[in-house]
């Protein structure tokens, strides 16, 4: 799972939980770095900037506000908790799990549905089939655009349902059967009672 965060993430954010849509002016950056701040405090925050701008996008996977008031209780948090590194990652995973996670992993639909349902929530991440293929969702907006393949795409996220294997362990070698397993036998008998 930490493998499509990661990939999602670096579009839209370069993997930095502190980041807020690059068009908001310095002037009305949140107070504090969203980290130390509440969910209710970025919350907040972005009702007042959002008057002003197109976008109000936070943290790591650029929650919009209508997005995480509608999210984070879904995600089991409160208002009071904190806008960390760890509850971004469970918000993020929320948003996968309501665009078809689970359904994806219990293989009840294709990768291609989940890829496109996903660019539905992250316009960075391009749409993998149909006339917008390799497009944003919502390219032609005037604000966004996709920023990765189809091809790297469709792999980050084969790579839940199928994870690499575990380092091979070798099996233990066989032992021996039959005469073979009776002359051992033997032989120990032998050399056991020359020791004695």
């Amino acid at each position: 799972m930490n493998r499509l965060l990661d990939f999602i993430a670096k579009p839209e954010s370069g993997g930095d939980y502190n980041i807020v849509w690059g068009r908001i002016k310095r002037k009305d950056w949140p107070p504090k770095p969203l980290t130390q701040m509440t969910i209710g405090e970025v919350l907040a925050w972005q009702d007042r900037i959002d008057p002003h701008y197109m976008s109000e996008a936070a943290g790591r996977y650029q929650i919009l506000e209508d997005t995480l008031r509608g999210l984070f209780r879904q995600a089991g948090l409160l208002e009071t908790d904190p806008f960390n590194e760890e509850n971004q990652d469970r918000l993020a995973t929320r948003l996968l799990q309501r665009r078809g996670l689970n359904d994806y992993l219990a293989g009840r639909i294709s990768t291609e549905k989940f890829c496109n349902s996903l660019a539905k929530e992250w316009a960075s991440l391009p749409v993998v089939s149909g006339p917008k293929r390799g497009c944003s969702y919502y390219s032609g907006d005037g604000l966004n655009k996709s920023h990765v393949s189809v091809v790297d795409f469709m792999e980050a996220v084969r790579s839940i349902r199928n994870p690499p294997p575990v380092d091979h362990v070798p099996a233990p070698p066989k032992q021996p059967s039959g005469f073979w397993a009776s002359l051992v036998a033997a032989l120990a008998g032998i050399f056991g009672k020359d020791k004695a």
